[in-house]
C-alpha cells in the first residue's frame, strides 16, 4: 500500500471503498470493453506533481514520462518522499510501462520501490488472457523471496494504459468507465464516473476540468473474487479539460488521512527527448 499512496495518487488516481458484490464473477459483465475513444493521443511529454498529507506536510513528488518507442508507448515515472516527510518515511520508486501504440492497452511493466526496510521489485507481462506477475523481495538483512503469479483473467491495463484509455472517452457527463487494473502485483477493478465539468485553481493557475468519481475493488489475483478495499474511503480526481487530459489535481481520503496531489509542471518533449527504448526483454515465465 506504500505505493499506491505515493504513485497511483500521482499518476492516476486513490480509490475509495464500495460495497462487495454477491458474485464472485458478476463483476465480469460491468467491465467496458469498447476500444479507445476518438480523442486525440496524448504527444511525448513530462509531468510533475506534488503530494501533500492532510493539507499540511508536503509529502513528495511524482513524474511521469511519455515516450514514443516504435508501436509502442514507453510511460516511466518515479516518485518519493522529501522533506520532513522522507525524515519520516524514506521512500523511492520507479516504474516503466510498455503500451500498444494503436489499441492502448498493456504489453509489459516494470516496478520496483524500496523504503527503511525493503526492496521490492515486480516484472509483470500483459496478455489478452492473463497477466504474468515475478515478484521480488528483498528484506534488508533477510533472504529474498521470489513469487510468480499468473492472473487467468485479460485484457489488464496497468495504470499508465488506464490513463490513456480513460482520457481518449468522450467523458460526457454520467459516463461510467470501468475497467481491470494491475498497478503492481494484484489486479483490481476500477470505475471512473464523469460528475461534471468546472474550473479549478491549482496552485495559481485555473484550469478547466473534468471532475471524475472514481471506485475501486479488489480482486483475487488466481480466483477473481472481487472484495471491498477498506483502506481507501472517497476519491475525487479532476482532469484538464484541454488537449493534454491529464489529472491537474487529485484528492483521496484513506486510513491515515487525506492526501493529494497537484500538478506543478507539463511540457512536450521533442526530439531524442521524445524517443524512449524498450527493454530487453519482457518475457515472464
Amino acid at each position: 500500500m506504500k505505493a499506491f499512496f505515493l504513485v497511483s495518487i500521482a499518476l492516476l488516481c486513490p480509490f475509495f471503498l464500495v460495497a462487495q458484490t454477491p458474485s464472485a464473477t458478476a463483476w465480469k459483465s460491468t467491465v467496458t470493453k469498447a476500444p479507445a475513444g476518438a480523442f486525440p493521443l496524448l504527444t511525448p511529454c513530462r509531468i510533475e506533481y506534488d503530494l501533500s498529507w492532510n493539507n499540511l506536510l508536503s509529502a513528495g513528488t511524482a513524474m511521469i514520462r511519455f515516450q514514443n518507442a516504435a508501436d509502442a508507448w514507453i510511460a516511466r515515472a518515479e516518485a518519493g518522499t522529501n522533506g520532513l516527510a522522507r525524515g519520516l518515511w524514506k521512500y523511492d520508486c520507479t516504474m516503466a510501462s510498455v503500451l500498444d501504440a494503436a489499441t492502448l492497452r498493456s504489453r509489459y511493466m516494470e516496478h520496483s520501490e524500496t523504503d527503511s526496510a525493503e526492496t521490492i521489485s515486480y516484472r509483470v507481462a500483459f496478455s489478452p488472457a492473463e497477466v504474468r506477475t515475478a515478484a521480488k523481495v528483498n528484506p534488508k538483512g533477510a533472504a529474498t523471496t521470489l513469487k510468480n503469479t499468473v492472473c487467468p483473467y485479460g485484457p489488464v491495463d496497468d495504470i499508465q494504459a488506464a490513463i490513456l484509455y480513460v482520457r481518449s472517452q468522450p467523458l460526457t457527463a454520467g459516463q461510467v468507465i470501468t475497467r481491470v487494473i494491475q498497478p503492481f502485483d494484484r489486479p483490481y477493478l476500477a470505475t471512473f464516473t464523469v460528475l461534471a465539468r468546472e474550473t479549478r485553481t491549482v496552485a495559481g493557475t485555473d484550469y478547466p476540468t473534468i471532475r471524475l468519481d472514481v471506485k475501486i475493488r479488489k480482486l483475487h489475483a488466481t480466483k477473481l473474487e472481487l472484495s471491498s478495499y477498506k483502506k481507501m474511503k472517497t476519491a475525487t480526481i479532476w482532469v484538464s479539460d484541454d488537449a493534454w487530459r491529464v489529472p491537474v489535481e487529485m484528492h483521496a481520503s484513506i486510513w491515515v488521512g487525506f492526501v493529494s496531489a497537484t500538478l506543478t509542471k507539463r511540457e512536450y518533449l521533442t526530439g531524442k527527448d521524445a524517443l524512449g527504448k524498450l527493454p530487453p526483454s519482457m518475457v515472464v515465465k
